[in-house]
């Protein structure tokens, strides 16, 4: 089976809100947008962006993911950008556009100079939040739109309690949550250590979190969970990810329509 790109992520997103994607944007995915609106346009899109879950993670702890898929039940599999760096793949899932296009080809966070989901959505009168942890990829990359409000916090509590009262303030039709807490447990340890797995049930905790701050406004709302790349054991027993294997390519999104 071929593997749907994350490309695609980025024009299928602004068709659910009702607006013209960005200038590089690949084609949407088949099917996500019926699936997820059935025709009709959501009035607010909530991203919840949890770092360095793969497929096979998925796959191997489906007990961690049960309250991921309570909240949102559609899962969208997915093959991210090479190399699977963050800033590299979180690049191409809000500009649609390939590494060479976007100017990010390895791990470095250098602003974003292209069309992004969040030039477009702020062109066409859309109010946008992203909340992310100090020196993050996504606290870097897309800076300088001066139509974006920017939350620095310290770290995923703080990035999930601020993105609650933000959902509850409902004044943002886009919101960004970003969390880290898996992808740094990796790499001090391993994919399926104890303080990786702990990490993954804190991605859960937050993002169950985000889905009653979402029901509660009840307010037309595509909610995903959306991470950006897979990960690896090395040779040398650490987690890592960047090579081009399924491990670090092959991710699964979640995603809902909350009313």
């Amino acid at each position: 089976m071929e593997e749907v790109s994350l490309l695609g992520l980025c024009a299928s997103l602004c068709e659910c809100i009702g607006i013209e994607p960005p200038k590089h944007a690949a084609c949407k995915i088949d099917s996500f947008v019926g699936a997820m609106t059935e025709g009709g346009a959501v009035e607010r899109i909530v991203m919840f962006n949890p770092d360095a879950v793969g497929r096979w993670i998925v796959d191997r702890f489906p007990a961690k993911f049960d309250r991921v898929r309570a909240v949102a039940h559609y899962v969208q599999p997915l093959e991210t950008v090479f190399p699977p760096k963050t800033p590299v793949c979180f690049a191409s899932m809000y500009t649609g556009a390939e590494p060479a296009v976007h100017g990010i080809q390895r791990y470095e966070k250098p602003v974003v100079k292209i069309d992004s989901i969040f030039d477009a959505l702020t062109r066409q009168g859309k109010r946008v939040a992203i909340v992310a942890s100090k020196n993050s990829s996504l606290n870097k990359i897309f800076r300088g739109r001066d139509k974006v409000d920017y939350y620095t916090v310290k770290y995923d509590k703080e990035a999930t309690d601020k993105g609650v009262e933000l959902i509850a303030q409902d004044i943002y039709d886009f919101i960004l949550i970003y969390n880290q807490a898996y992808d740094d447990s990796i790499h001090f340890t391993n994919p399926l250590s104890r303080r990786a797995k702990r990490a993954l049930d804190t991605y859960a905790n937050n993002f169950e979190a985000i889905g009653e701050a979402v029901k509660a406004t009840g307010k037309r709302t595509l909610l995903g969970y959306a991470p950006d790349h897979g990960v690896h054991r090395e040779w040398y027993l650490l987690g890592n990810h960047g090579k081009n294997i399924p491990k670090d390519m092959l991710i699964d999104h979640f995603y809902t329509v909350i009313n």
